[in-house]
């Protein structure tokens, strides 16, 4: 066991870690403990990574070069599987983006290995593998340098995807998949080709296998860089889209509740006046209808956080106007370590949801919408509820929209909330009990947040 094979199969793993970290870094969460699960499993992974050393010297010594063949590329590939787990471990992230990192950092580290270990070292310059400081050095350079370049223009571009690059969809997964096989496939036949296990008792390097690889492995990376590229874009059309959408909402929302209070208004200007000259005998009949017309301002409500005011006083005026019953039962203080934007985006589009399902219902009794806010064991819980007939159709843990000319926009909503659950690393489940459509948000407290929360109500008792 030389000096040099333990630094070719420690260069293997190390650079593959580095490369996938690079990739990950930019985007993913870190999971709790993170910097000591990274020295842990790093060790660990270059341990058994020298490990093969002695297994392939004993393939060698009782194998010929087919098993020997055989045997590096099931190590290897398991090497990289056993990566791909680690980095699972290490960060909160989905099985697809597990595929894409792999794939961009294999292709990133073999473009290095190919340049600088089978041209540079097995080919043009062999002095190289008998002078292990200086390959050693050679090595580290090409390698940051080669880093920075795609953390630059590829890695660093990442950090726009807040957290999650692709769902866990069977399509993806599989496309993934397939590209990695490929990868894994054209890299090591284009291997065999440069060092001519072709052919037999062949000692001469073949550099069209090396340029072969090296082409590979670039429109690997070309394809990975255009394919996310492709992705954010269509993400960010999909804003674009929701945001028009929620502002002509917003507009008519808007526009409706001026109406509202201009009849209210313009109804207590023919009331007070027609008070002036009332007798005792119709006064209270003008006085009940005053009354009736000011009740309008009992739909402002008041918790203790001024977003869920808002939102509540506008769907509370939208819903008296249409005759729809909303009822709301709120803990508001819990809110309160959501930013403004996210706490009026998901309960504006969760109200907005629940309010256009029962609108459909002529019976006044089904147009009921219900919103309670709670906090519980460290968790804030939202749930509403709403009225609904038929089986409702589910797809990825949402409803489908029953109505075909909104479907598109009621998509984006339903995205759009489990979005920003899943930025606080909560969960969003959609559920149908016989007519009642449940919506349940549960989302982990801040632990600083919750002790000032807790001191909070200690002080109020």
């Amino acid at each position: 066991m030389s000096g040099l094979d333990i630094f070719e199969e420690l260069r293997y793993i190390i650079e593959l870690l580095l490369a996938e970290y690079m990739f990950a870094y930019y985007f993913a969460k870190k999971k709790k403990g993170f910097g000591s699960l990274m020295a842990a499993g790093g060790v660990l992974l270059c341990m058994i990574s020298v490990f093969y050393i002695s297994i392939r010297q004993t393939v060698v010594a009782y194998g010929d070069e087919l098993i020997t063949g055989i045997v590096s590329c099931v190590w290897y590939i398991g090497l990289l599987f056993l990566t791909m787990f680690f980095i699972k471990v290490c960060f909160e992230i989905s099985f697809s983006d597990i595929l894409f990192i792999a794939i961009s950092g294999y292709a990133a580290m073999h473009i290095e290995y190919v340049v600088v270990n089978e041209v540079l070292a097995l080919g043009v310059w062999s002095y190289l593998q008998t002078n292990l400081p200086l390959y050693v050095i050679i090595c580290t350079v090409s390698c940051g340098l080669w880093y920075m370049l795609i953390m630059k223009i590829f890695a660093a571009k990442l950090r726009a995807c807040d957290g999650k690059l692709y769902e866990d969809t069977k399509e993806t997964i599989g496309l993934f998949l397939v590209l990695l096989i490929v990868l894994l496939f054209g890299t090591f036949t284009c291997q065999s080709v440069f060092r001519g296990w072709y052919q037999a008792n062949s000692t001469e390097n073949n550099y069209l296998g090396a340029l072969m690889d090296f082409f590979i492995c670039t429109l690997v990376l070309v394809v990975q860089y255009s394919a996310f590229r492709i992705n954010t874009l269509s993400r960010e059309k999909e804003i674009v889209k929701q945001l028009l959408y929620e502002r002509q909402k917003q507009y008519q929302l808007s526009k409706e509740n001026i109406e509202i209070i201009n009849h209210k208004c313009h109804d207590l200007k023919h009331q007070l006046e027609a008070l002036k000259h009332a007798d005792s005998k119709d006064m209270q009949q003008y006085l009940a209808e005053v009354e009736d017309s000011i009740m309008i301002y009992d739909h402002v409500v008041e918790t203790e956080n001024e977003v869920l005011n808002t939102i509540l006083s506008e769907k509370s005026l939208y819903c008296e106007k249409h005759q729809i019953t909303l009822t709301c039962i709120a803990d508001a203080a819990p809110m309160d370590f959501m930013s403004v934007m996210d706490i009026y985006a998901l309960l504006g589009n969760a109200f907005d949801n629940a309010i256009e399902a029962v609108s459909k219902y002529q019976d006044v009794e089904k147009r009921v919408v219900s919103l309670t806010i709670s906090a519980k064991n460290d968790f804030l819980c939202i749930q509403t509820n709403n009225y609904v007939e038929g089986e409702l159709q589910f797809k990825d843990g949402l409803p489908l929209s029953t109505k075909k000319r909104n479907r598109t926009y009621h998509g984006f909503g339903m995205k759009s909330m489990k979005h920003l659950t899943e930025k606080y690393g909560g969960t969003l489940v959609a559920s149908q009990e016989k007519n009642i459509f449940m919506l349940q948000i549960i989302l982990p407290m801040p632990k600083e947040f919750v002790r000032l929360l807790k001191e909070k109500k200690k002080n109020d008792l």
